[in-house]
């Protein structure tokens, strides 16, 4: 019917056990989708990843990503694999969960 409005709501559920990140955590870029990852050498590793869904200031991360891995939130332009990083923990309250873990870096080439 032309004009006719409807409310509609979806429940989709919650999935259990689902790597949960910042959405600031994601680069967009040439090669996909990744994730700016913290080695224990404290130099970057960018991971191809596959979201889930997106919750807005939230992602759910499909595959790619384990839940030992160090994420950087917000990773610089033109980081990239290899980058020396000074690793600072964070209590970020949204990255708080028991499946992630946040780090705030500052890029150190060398």
């Amino acid at each position: 019917m032309p004009g006719a409005y409807a409310n509609v709501q979806l429940n989709v559920g919650n999935k259990h056990d689902v790597l949960v990140v910042a959405a600031s955590a994601v680069i967009f870029n040439k090669g996909g989708l990744r994730i700016a990852t913290v080695g224990a050498d404290d130099r970057v590793l960018l991971k191809s990843i596959t979201i889930g869904r997106d919750r807005g200031s939230t992602i759910e991360i499909a595959s790619g990503l384990s839940p030992e891995d160090r994420v950087i939130e917000s990773a610089p332009d033109g980081i990239v694999d290899g980058d020396r990083v000074r690793v600072k923990e964070t209590s970020n309250p949204a990255a708080a969960t028991p499946s992630s873990s946040s780090l705030a870096t500052s890029p150190n080439k060398g």
